[in-house]
């Protein structure tokens, strides 16, 4: 999925740091082998000037699944979310949306703001129910209060979810515990929700 930028990233260190205008997507369920010059490629499909492109990756270079893509406007931005979501990239429908992430100079963030007891968990396998996704989470240690698994109209898993822990504490405690954990086969990450 593609998503609109709606918060800026610092503007130190973060190359494309112009996402106050909403310039930027989030890409998901990208293939492991999608570059980022794959990325760049099939996000100019959409007919947009894509200004950056970067595949986000583990601390050892392996990607995570996903991606942050920068247009040159804020309408270009829209126009992919709107063209480019549910398309098939390297043989796996990747989704696009608005990008609200305000991301620091090292990459993907890990830590949960004082007062988010939600978390976003990505790369999830298309058969987690919301009922495995709150089981894994629990093991975490965190009192579960909701999850779900996001899904298509026609039902389909978009392979993230949303999981809401009792407290912020236990949100945190979920993102430094269960980022990159097996979850049906496939490396999972978890990050503070901020949709």
């Amino acid at each position: 999925f593609v998503r609109e930028d709606r918060e800026s990233r610092p503007a130190t260190g973060f190359p494309g740091a112009a996402s106050a205008n909403n310039c930027a997507v989030y890409v998901g369920n990208l293939h492991f082998d999608v570059s980022w010059q794959d990325l760049k490629d099939h996000m100019r499909s959409g007919g947009g000037n894509v200004t950056f492109a970067e595949v986000l990756t583990e601390a050892d270079g392996r990607s995570k699944g996903c991606g942050v893509v920068e247009f040159g406007t804020a309408a270009e931005a829209q126009a992919a979310i709107q063209s480019l979501n549910d398309t098939d990239l390297k043989g796996r429908m990747i989704f696009v949306r608005e990008d609200r992430e305000s991301r620091p100079a090292t990459g993907f963030p890990g830590a949960a703001s004082a007062n988010n007891c939600a978390v976003y968990v990505g790369n999830l396998h298309f058969d987690v129910s919301w009922q495995d996704l709150k089981d894994h989470m629990r093991s975490g240690g965190g009192n579960v209060t909701f999850a779900e698994v996001l899904t298509e109209a026609d039902g389909r898993s978009k392979g993230c979810g949303v999981v809401e822990f009792g407290t912020a504490a236990e949100a945190q405690a979920a993102i430094q515990s269960l980022n990159d954990t097996d979850l049906k086969g496939r490396m999972i990450f978890v990050r503070e929700d901020r949709e």
